[in-house]
């Protein structure tokens, strides 16, 4: 069994971001909260491949991993040809529950991206994950913390016993935000299309996307 800690989700202790940055540095699987639903995830730095991860969640290789980054900048050093809306999208929307798919550049792993060449990034507005991600110094890679074909879980109580035992340590946050996984938005052509329906309604993901 994993270890598990309780978090403060607005005010987490330095002991504990350091205690889960330390594990994800190493290599480690590190389950935690997010305003959306938990997640399980590696650092990005880290870890070779995707690969125990996908074991864990028992989700199809062909799925990608999304990336948890910082700021929109990343969207320059992670993906390329990356369309002015998919900046203004991260402007309105980030840190917040939108993961926006962009060609990848050479920084992200071919391991990483899909069989498109693309990679879905996403800057969360929860402070535990935000303090991991400066902590730790690069990306987190990352999937709903839950068994392929079952529902996403917004709650530490609802943890498969499985999916915790498999991780290296466990942050106990209590309740997500939302409950609800982030909207996903395919950012790799002349408009943006919503390939997921999630915390952002389409209406405001259209109107964020024109706007100047």
């Amino acid at each position: 069994m994993s270890k598990v800690i309780h978090i403060d989700p607005e005010a987490p202790s330095a002991e504990a971001i350091n205690l889960a940055a330390s594990v994800l540095r190493e290599g480690g699987i590190v389950v935690f909260p997010t305003e959306t639903v938990y997640g399980i995830g590696a650092a990005a730095s880290s870890c070779i491949g995707p690969e125990e991860i996908i074991d864990i969640k028992m989700r199809p290789a062909s799925k990608p991993l999304p990336w948890l980054v910082e700021a929109e900048e990343a969207l320059d050093t992670y993906g390329v040809d990356v369309p002015e809306y998919a900046h203004r999208l991260a402007k309105r929307f980030w840190p917040g529950p939108l993961s926006l798919v962009v060609k990848a550049s050479g920084k992200v792993g071919k391991d990483f991206a899909d069989s498109r060449g693309t990679v879905a990034l996403r800057s969360p507005d929860h402070e535990v994950v935000r303090e991991l991600l400066t902590a730790v110094g690069s990306p987190i890679i990352t999937t709903s913390a839950n068994t392929s074909g079952r529902p996403s879980v917004a709650s530490f109580g609802d943890l498969e016993d499985r999916i915790v035992a498999s991780a290296d340590l466990t942050l106990d946050g209590g309740e997500t935000k939302h409950g609800i996984a982030s909207t996903v938005v395919d950012c790799t052509g002349a408009e943006p299309v919503i390939i997921r329906d999630g915390a952002i309604p389409a209406t405001e993901i259209a109107a964020a996307a024109l706007s100047e």
